[in-house]
């Protein structure tokens, strides 16, 4: 798309990953980020940018950072009422990082689930809310596959079903389509590799003047 056919139109960026992230790491997650950031806007200068994070622990909350001090809209899909999910913030200062960054947001709405009894469903709600309706998502992930819902392997998998139907529906987040899913590689508490951050996934090239 020319950047006259793109002028006011949004690209939307998603976010999944570790909430087990490490602190130390944050910096340079975000600069990876960034990276992403300047490289999908240069391509595109006339667009504006979002990003849909839920503001989860680790991932979310490191991306939603990063968009804040890159004056990218933070849309915040929760997977439940607030005062409930919020129950899932054990420690004060957890807490009132969420709320710190929810009030900076641009739009904070509820992702329904047929299955509201169960809360994994809950949150497999919101990641595939992301996976399906961002153009380009992002994944601070160490790249292990498992089997638990709503993982950040599950919602890449999400991700793969909604390009691959896209394929022969044609029906992919307008303007843009699925226009990349990047992964930034990122350690986690949880285990004892330390993988070098690093992105991984073709970014695009700046638009010609």
């Amino acid at each position: 798309m020319s950047a006259q056919e793109t002028e006011g139109l949004t690209f939307t960026f998603g976010v999944s990953g570790h909430r087990d992230t490490l602190e130390g790491d944050s910096p340079e997650l975000q600069k990876q980020i960034r990276t992403v950031f300047d490289r999908y806007r240069l391509a595109h200068p006339d667009a504006s940018f979002e990003l849909l994070s839920p503001l989860a622990d680790g991932a979310d909350r490191i991306a939603a950072e990063a968009a804040s001090r890159a004056g990218i809209r933070i849309l915040v899909p929760l997977p439940m009422a607030q005062a409930e999910y919020e129950r899932d913030f054990t420690t004060t200062k957890s807490l009132s990082e969420f709320r710190h960054l929810l009030a900076t947001a641009a739009s904070v709405f509820e992702v329904r689930s047929d299955k509201t009894d169960v809360r994994a469903n809950q949150y497999a709600a919101v990641g595939d809310y992301i996976a399906r309706r961002s153009n380009v998502l992002i994944l601070l992930w160490d790249g292990q596959h498992n089997s638990k819902v709503g993982g950040t392997a599950w919602v890449k998998k999400r991700r793969d079903h909604w390009i691959n139907l896209a394929k022969t529906t044609g029906n992919a987040p307008p303007p843009f389509g699925y226009a990349g899913t990047i992964q930034i590689v990122t350690p986690r508490r949880a285990s004892s590799a330390r993988p070098k951050i690093e992105i991984i996934g073709e970014l695009p090239s700046p638009a010609r003047s």
